[in-house]
């Protein structure tokens, strides 16, 4: 029997969003998040989204680490933290959780869910693109920023497709369109491709996007990133179109001066997702013999600025 139980996992710009339309939308939701004054916040004074949508949601539990989830029976966990803490949230579930919930991988990069499904099987696992984002504004408040919809949500195994026409329709009554496809690994590509090509570039350079764009050697350096890209996910069958470059050139520029969260996280001392983006596709490329030589050096030069701003192995 089901618990009507949601779990989110990171409270940040797409957990926190879609925590907030949840509770609104009448479904009992438990925010886990670590940062301990945004849990605080959040727990006494309701999560707060400004910005493109206004709405102060109050989740039924706010807890501060994983663990806690063992006192509830959540039917859906959507893990919304960044790619690289996979492992360690799964760590500290607890094996019912595990064993019985639905997990679905709401975060930026390839094959975040096979590090999941990896630990839990196939079978309970599924795979989120979303198209909403946002900036946190302070403890228990997040800016949403725009909102493309659809998201969307596929699975790994056909035994998931129930279990995934009912999460996007829970979501899309929320008020956040979200659509089922078999064919989520295209979509998967088609944002990888969006966020690398001016993630990696303003990572090593600390330019903002508007700098990348309007700085002709960095500008050239994003379009290469973008070519090689797309030559490697057409060897995987993942055709976009030319109009396809059109819209990445035309959000490039619109973005202003905005900061990739991958320049953030080197910043502030945190790992990074290089792990799952750049380094990702160079990885692919490498295997089907797409030369990818501007991907391989950046996702290099990523992993050393890692590895002296957080003193860890930046592929562990």
């Amino acid at each position: 029997m089901k618990s009507g139980i949601t779990a989110v996992i990171g409270a940040g710009p797409v957990g926190g969003i879609l925590s907030a339309h949840l509770s609104s939308s009448g479904h009992d939701v438990i925010v886990v998040d670590s940062w301990k004054e945004h849990a605080s916040r959040i727990r006494t004074g309701g999560l707060r989204i400004t910005g493109r949508n206004e709405l102060l949601a109050r989740p039924v539990h706010v807890l501060e680490s994983p663990e806690e989830l063992s006192r509830f029976e959540p039917d859906f966990v959507f893990i919304c933290t960044k790619a690289c803490d996979s492992d360690g949230v799964l760590d500290r579930l607890d094996d019912r959780t595990k064993a019985n919930a639905v997990f679905i991988s709401a975060q930026n990069g390839i094959d975040t869910e096979q590090v999941i499904a990896g630990r839990i099987g196939r079978r309970r696992v599924l795979r989120a693109i979303i198209n909403y984002g946002g900036v946190p504004a302070g403890p228990g408040e997040i800016r949403q920023t725009f909102f493309n919809p659809p998201n969307y949500l596929g699975w790994l195994d056909d035994s998931a497709a129930e279990s995934c026409r009912e999460a996007a329709e829970m979501v899309s009554r929320s008020g956040l369109a979200m659509e089922t496809t078999p064919e989520i690994q295209k979509h998967v590509w088609k944002k990888a491709i969006l966020n690398s090509c001016t993630m990696a570039p303003a990572a090593v350079t600390g330019m903002d996007m508007q700098e990348l764009i309007d700085f002709p050697p960095t500008n050239q350096l994003v379009e290469l990133m973008l070519s090689e890209s797309i030559a490697t996910a057409a060897a995987y069958g993942f055709q976009y179109g030319p109009e396809f470059v059109d819209m990445v050139r035309d959000f490039n520029k619109r973005a202003g001066p905005h900061r990739p969260s991958m320049l953030v996280d080197l910043e502030r001392g945190r790992r990074t997702e290089n792990r799952f983006l750049i380094r990702r596709i160079a990885e692919y490329g490498e295997r089907k013999g797409v030369p990818v030589p501007i991907h391989r050096t950046l996702a290099n030069l990523i992993d050393a600025l890692e590895m002296r701003k957080t003193r860890v192995p930046a592929n562990g």
